[in-house]
């Protein structure tokens, strides 16, 4: 029987993490959302730095950086830079393995390799769950034993396509081999027959040799629940529907909507970590940090005309209310609401206000 030597198992660190696709999914895909949302901040300094925080990087850039080195590394730093009166005039991305957090003192501080020893109002610090609070840890060293399962799972279809496929084989004979003679017949099946260049190439075996597959929990139909259940993993770590991870789930709309929902609650956490590091280092107390997340949940067309309709057939809306959710522009005669013959005090009154000429719900499309 012929075997060959143990592959060993990619490591998996934050460096290398996004070498995985349903990973790098994962952390593009949220911090891609986190860069694009729309935030208000109420203070205008805080405002104005977060819609442009330096010359080097837009706001879009910026907090997209920022979220992945959180997603990776756990932490994500960017020193925070001051005019001599304490206005506010950049944010500089540090690399988040040249920052430290020394806490031997009675006022912790940054030790930054850039721009030296930093106090805390300086940095710019956005932390992932942690034991203390104070930094935290990441993602994929906490799981990193799930996530190099997964890079074993790829690395062995990698190989298994780099031999076009041919199952792990054994090769006997009537007579017991000695080393030498073992080594030269793996050799040659070697040479002739591995790799996808030899593929379809006839096998040809001396007298009483027999090639006998050896079987495998990971063969086949094997090796594809196991990528999806370590795809289910990193759903799990990152709070990413596997549907977003591209994962056939087979999901209708309504669970569609309902794992689209699952997913902002998932970004949520991100959204208020930020908002409370604008809050301390940015604008101070009182200030107020809002995320518009509505674009991550709209509903599909005809839900939204259904919405819609009954709203304006209830009176809550009015035509051009409607219209402008829709981005149409505003029609004449359309700024009144409807309301219902049989809810109005008038006997035959349609709608409040001067124009009685259209009462049907249709025409907030028209």
């Amino acid at each position: 029987m012929l075997e060959s030597g143990p592959r060993s198992i990619p490591f998996v660190g934050p460096t290398t993490a996004l070498r995985w696709t349903p990973v790098y999914r994962a952390v593009t895909l949220i911090a891609g959302d986190i860069a694009r949302l729309d935030v208000e901040v109420s203070a205008p300094g805080a405002a104005s730095l977060m819609a442009s925080p330096s010359t080097m990087m837009s706001a879009f850039e910026f907090r997209r950086a920022m979220t992945m080195q959180v997603l990776l590394y756990g932490n994500a730093f960017a020193a925070i830079n001051r005019t001599r009166g304490g206005e506010l005039l950049e944010l500089i991305m540090l690399d988040p393995g040249s920052v430290s957090l020394d806490v031997q003192g009675a006022r912790p501080f940054y030790k930054t390799q850039a721009y030296g020893d930093l106090a805390l109002e300086d940095v710019f610090h956005i932390r992932a769950p942690g034991l203390s609070g104070l930094w935290g840890e990441s993602p994929i060293s906490l799981c990193r034993t799930s996530l190099e399962v997964l890079a074993a799972q790829e690395e062995m279809a990698k190989v298994s396509y780099s031999n076009a496929g041919n199952p792990k084989i054994a090769i006997t004979g009537p007579q017991k081999f000695v080393p030498e003679q073992a080594q030269k017949i793996e050799q040659y099946y070697m040479d002739r027959h591995a790799g996808s260049a030899n593929a379809g190439r006839p096998m040809v075996l001396l007298e009483g040799m027999k090639v006998e597959r050896i079987s495998s929990t990971l063969d086949d139909t094997g090796l594809e629940s196991a990528r999806r259940y370590s795809i289910g993993d990193v759903s799990r770590i990152f709070g990413v529907p596997a549907s977003y991870l591209s994962e056939n789930v087979g999901s209708s709309y309504g669970t569609m909507e309902w794992l689209s929902r699952m997913y902002v609650q998932a970004l949520e956490p991100w959204c208020a970590t930020w908002s409370s590091e604008i809050v301390a280092k940015l604008g101070g107390a009182g200030t107020t940090v809002a995320w518009d997340t509505d674009d991550l949940v709209r509903p599909g067309l005809a839900e939204t005309m259904a919405a819609l309709r009954t709203a304006v057939e209830a009176g809550f809306m009015t035509r051009n209310e409607a219209r402008e959710e829709l981005d149409m522009a505003p029609l004449p005669g359309l700024d009144d609401p409807i309301v219902a013959k049989n809810m109005g005090t008038g006997g035959g009154t349609t709608n409040i206000g001067t124009d009685t000429s259209a009462g049907s719900a249709d025409d907030f499309t028209a």
